[in-house]
């Protein structure tokens, strides 16, 4: 009997901590903070949920290593081209299937028309998932200018994806969350804005 209720508290201590290494995890910044890096940095993350779309294996990495990689780019992506950067617009694409559209009002707070297309590997297949930003209250697009650069970053929260192989709509799947900071990017003009 004694036996049995060492085993319990043990097992009760290892559920705690597990429960307090995710709390912690999930508050950390899931890219790195550009402030010191070089004018024309960028990096943003694409966040898996943490226990779904993964190998059993793969949760010991998620939780206390690197978090998806795969999900990650950077200034040195190949083929990463900015449209448009401007304190209300930032388009990106880049190879194998990326392309961002962040669309704000100007004081930070994100528009209906904000999206990601992004790839993805689950389940032994790859996919290219193209989702709408979830929710308006969450998320922000923060700007700072810096002559005739922009320094900024992002948080976006995507649900409402869709395959875009298959044409199916994902759901039932959480939202992703998308973390994303630039530095000394240079402002461009649009078309319309001329």
């Amino acid at each position: 009997m004694r036996g049995k209720k060492i085993l319990l508290i043990i097992f009760g201590l290892v559920i705690l901590l597990a429960v307090l290494l995710l709390l912690l995890r999930r508050h950390q910044p899931a890219v790195a903070n550009v402030a010191s890096a070089p004018d024309g940095t960028f990096v943003m993350q694409v966040e898996k949920p943490l226990f779904s779309l993964r190998a059993p294996w793969d949760l010991p990495r998620a939780i206390f290593g690197d978090r998806d990689p795969d999900l990650r780019i950077t200034q040195t992506n190949p083929g990463l081209h900015f449209g448009a950067v401007t304190p209300d617009r930032l388009e990106l694409t880049a190879d194998g299937g990326w392309d961002l559209l962040i669309e704000a009002d100007g004081q930070g707070q994100l528009n209906g028309g904000t999206r990601l297309v992004f790839p993805i590997s689950f389940g032994g297949g790859s996919f290219i998932f193209n989702c709408r930003h979830a929710d308006r209250s969450i998320g922000y697009y923060k700007i700072t200018p810096r002559g005739d650069k922009l320094d900024g970053d992002f948080l976006l929260r995507v649900t409402q994806c869709k395959n875009t192989k298959s044409g199916k709509n994902t759901s039932g799947l959480p939202p992703f969350p998308v973390r994303g900071s630039f530095k000394g990017l240079p402002r461009t003009v649009r078309a319309e804005d001329r």
